[in-house]
Order: C-alpha cells, then structure tokens, then sequence
C-alpha cells in the first residue's frame, strides 16, 4: 500500500513539475517575442570582416 502512494505522489509531483516547466517555457518564449518584435528592423547591423592585418573583426565598409 505504501508502494502506490509513493507512486501517486511522484505522478502528481510529476505533473506539477511539467506544468511548471510548461508555464515557465511560455514566460521565456512571450519575453523573446517581445523582444524581437522591439529590435532593430534593419536586422543585426552591418556585417563583420575580418581585417587581415590585425585579426580583428571589423565592420564592412
């Protein structure tokens, strides 16, 4: 008897942990989403070189 209530309380643990997870997913995803929506809309910026002589990334002219 105690074998199905240790089952019953991790399925239910179980489940509060998924539902937690789900929610939390959620939260990230709408904050992403509110994120794109309020960046640059020219995209990135401009694109990087590589200059030969430092090494250094650098923007394209």
């Amino acid at each position: 008897m105690t074998e199905l209530i240790g089952m019953a309380a991790l399925a239910v643990g179980g489940y509060w942990i998924v539902r937690r997870v789900k929610r939390k997913m959620a939260e990230v995803e709408n904050r992403i989403s509110r994120a794109a929506a309020n960046a640059d809309p020219n995209g990135r910026g401009p694109k990087l070189v590589l200059d030969p002589d430092t090494g250094k990334y650098r923007p394209q002219a």
